[in-house]
């Protein structure tokens, strides 16, 4: 799932603003009492800071959950693509040897040859179907994954105590920085404290079965 990965660090994940000195007060009560506790370790109001969006998103427990999902129909959708297109083989491989040995007249040759066609086009377009709803699946993962990622930022970051939230990958652009300003760990711990309330409430909600 690098590919996964590499297109969530690629959107521009960032919570931006100027400090807002007349509802600054109220607005950092409230932000400290909704943060995860880690928070009053890290930035002060007023900096700006960044977090890992690799580190963040694999260790996101919806990501692993969507993902798990996803590579379960992926493989469920491979493994019916091999044994059609196997099962295609087969057809051709038959129809050759009686070709080969002389087995079937030139008419029934011909009738097998478009049968033969007939099954490669069906087959062709099945598996550009199944590719292209696979593709969905995937672009619909991604943009779960940056709403609920840049949702939580907003609300984070709701009273502009930090100037700026930028994310940063391995490879930058945040290449050396103070270890204090990263809130990698502590936005982990809120997105997954989140989900699993979400979740909770979606299990509470779900009827029961009979």
């Amino acid at each position: 799932m690098k590919k996964f990965l590499l297109a969530v660090s690629a959107a521009a994940l960032l919570a931006a603003g100027c400090n807002k000195q007349n509802n600054a007060p109220a607005a950092e009560n409230n932000a400290a009492e909704n943060a995860p506790a880690a928070s009053l370790a890290t930035a002060t109001s007023g900096d700006i800071a960044y977090f890992n969006i690799d580190s963040l998103v694999n260790r996101y427990d919806m990501y692993t959950d969507l993902r798990a999902a996803y590579e379960e129909k992926a493989k469920k959708a491979e493994n019916e693509l091999t044994s059609k297109g196997r099962s295609l083989e087969n057809s051709v491989r038959d129809y050759q040897e009686k070709i080969q040995k002389g087995l079937v007249t030139r008419s029934q040759a011909q009738t097998m040859e478009e049968n033969l066609n007939k099954q490669q086009q069906t087959f062709v377009e099945h598996r550009d179907k199944v590719m292209a709803e696979m593709a969905e699946e995937e672009q619909v993962m991604l943009n779960r994954i940056h709403y609920s990622i840049t949702q939580y930022l907003k609300e984070f970051n709701s009273d502009y105590r930090f100037k700026m939230i930028v994310s940063s990958t391995g490879a930058g652009p945040v290449l050396s920085a103070d270890p204090s300003l990263d809130l990698t760990e502590v936005l982990l711990e809120g997105l997954n404290k989140q989900y699993a309330a979400e979740k909770q409430a979606t299990a509470k909600a779900a009827p029961t079965a009979k």
